[in-house]
């Protein structure tokens, strides 16, 4: 169960961040706020990583010795597909994130 949230989950919330970050985007620049937005990305961010790590876990424990158990050969590949999965969902917040460092947000 480690592995599923990671594999549902993590794309989910990057979908979630674009959502919020461009709601936020009336209310930092009506309050001169623009430090929002940057919360507003670390946030997903970190909770991305948080769901990579137990499936991170979950990899490292199931490391294939020469036992050929496909019951853990198969844990390990969806382990690794599910860190694989997160990784670009991380990929994607910090991508979205980039924009807001270099374009100012609020310009008058």
């Amino acid at each position: 169960m480690k592995i599923w949230f990671a594999l549902i989950a993590a794309p989910i919330l990057a979908l979630m961040d674009q959502a919020v970050a461009y709601a936020t985007v009336r209310w930092a620049c009506g309050h001169q706020q623009p430090i929002a937005l940057h919360a507003v990305h670390i946030c997903f961010l970190v909770v991305t990583a948080a769901c990579a790590f137990p499936a991170w876990h979950l990899w490292r424990q199931t490391r294939i010795g020469k036992s050929g158990n496909e019951a853990l050969a198969g844990r390990h590949f969806l382990a690794g597909l599910a860190i694989a999965v997160s990784s670009l969902s991380m990929l994607v917040i910090a991508s979205m994130w980039m924009p807001v460092w270099i374009i100012p947000v609020c310009s008058n």
